[in-house]
């Protein structure tokens, strides 16, 4: 008994030791924003300030698309000369052969490229997407500043920077231009206005196309993103951007393509990931209940599967990557590898039924405990606890419950053998 109880408080402490995660090595970005931006200047006196009348900028905003690099939408800046127009475009990444294994470690660069915008606006069109064009009251000298910041962010040397999701990507590329032509106005108003959300708030509205893809990106993320913005920061989404911007230079909505009607209410995460969980817990335990051992061990062990893989994928994240945003992630504490013994143990269930399985009611048992522990950190240092992860406690303490507590003929029968 004493050698069991010690084992479980060794566990505890492991997994709580696990969600303090090591800082991964920071690698360099090759373009920084707003430093690029300051070598320029985007007001003054202007020569040749007729030149310009003939110069327009447009903010060009894409709705969200079919793929999930395309779902939360994204921007561009248009430049229309007497030479003709010219799309930027920060969002433009390749299939390397090193594609993935920079994904996966937090180092993918992105590059800004430079086409026809008559190309880039019917590709957008042709995917049914909402297109709206913004053009910029900026004047002269703001266009000059911005015409020679472009020729030399495009320069080769100059195209590629560190991309991250929340901070710089092809939306708060374009918003940091907006702020320095309008002389730095715009970011001290947009600061000024909090939107009461959060990263993930504003995040998950976009990701209801798949509870899956959700669900697991909500999962992998941590307190990083967890904090209240301001306007200025939740303009990393396109659509943001956008509204901002028009509010910001009281300009009307100028939608040249409606295309298709994107949705974005429906159930919050959470709500979906309770159903989702209470039906999977009621499918396993009427199957357990009928002693359908084989089909009981098949649903739960792609269940349990999925969760260690995901829980793993977490850890090497946390530990091993740049990707900052998996740092420091609470649920690691009782999401862990444990739950594999519960797997493993489901899949012996397909091959061999009719035996008892008490590694995997101990160790579902352990994580509950952990998850309880997790509550009342929250509820005792609410300023140190942000995280908001009440989804995956919604996914995870059904199942939890029903592995750790068997039904009282099935507990007798164990007490038999």
């Amino acid at each position: 008994m004493r050698k069991g109880l010690l084992s479980v408080i060794l566990i505890c402490i492991s997994s709580l030791l696990c969600a303090a995660s090591v800082r991964g090595v920071n690698i360099e970005d090759t373009f920084e924003s707003t430093d690029n931006l300051s070598i320029f200047s985007f007001t003054g006196e202007v020569d040749d300030a007729s030149y310009y009348d003939d110069v327009h900028f447009y903010l060009v905003t894409q709705a969200p698309g079919d793929e999930v690099y395309t779902w939360f939408g994204h921007t561009g800046l248009m430049m229309e000369s007497p030479q003709g127009s010219i799309m930027f475009d920060w969002g433009t990444f390749s299939f390397s052969p090193s594609f993935y294994l920079d994904f996966c470690f937090g180092r993918l660069y992105y590059t800004v490229s430079t086409n026809r915008a008559d190309a880039v606006i019917n590709r957008a069109v042709s995917e049914n997407r909402r297109v709206e064009i913004t053009e910029l009251p900026i004047g002269a000298a703001a266009k000059k500043g911005l015409m020679e910041f472009l020729a030399y962010n495009t320069q080769w040397e100059n195209r590629n920077y560190l991309y991250h999701y929340y901070l710089d990507n092809c939306a708060t590329r374009v918003r940091d231009i907006i702020d320095f032509t309008s002389g730095g106005t715009f970011r001290t108003w947009a600061e000024g206005i909090m939107t009461g959300m959060t990263f993930r708030d504003l995040s998950s509205r976009y990701m209801n196309k798949n509870w899956l893809v959700s669900f697991t990106l909500n999962f992998l993320e941590g307190p990083s993103i967890d904090r209240q913005l301001n306007l200025y920061e939740a303009c990393f989404l396109p659509d943001v951007l956008n509204s901002a911007v028009k509010t910001f230079y009281a300009l009307d909505d100028n939608v040249v393509f409606q295309g298709e009607e994107e949705d974005h209410e429906s159930l919050p995460l959470v709500c979906t990931t309770l159903i989702i969980s209470l039906a999977l817990t009621l499918i396993l335990f009427l199957l357990r209940h009928f002693r359908h051992e084989r089909l009981y061990g098949i649903v739960s062990a792609i269940i349990w599967l999925y969760t260690g893989i995901a829980s793993s994928v977490l850890f090497f994240m946390m530990f091993f990557t740049n990707h900052d945003v998996t740092y420091f992630n609470e649920n690691l504490l009782f999401v862990n590898p444990l739950v594999f013994i519960i797997a493993f143990q489901s899949i012996a269930a397909v091959f061999t039924p009719g035996k008892t399985r008490k590694a995997s009611m101990y160790a579902a048992r352990i994580l509950l405990i952990l998850s309880v522990t997790d509550l009342v950190l929250k509820g005792l240092f609410p300023l140190s606890f942000i995280q908001n992860n009440a989804a995956v406690f919604a996914f995870i303490f059904p199942l939890y419950l029903l592995t750790a507590f068997p039904e009282k003929k099935r507990k007798q029968q164990i007490a038999d053998r």
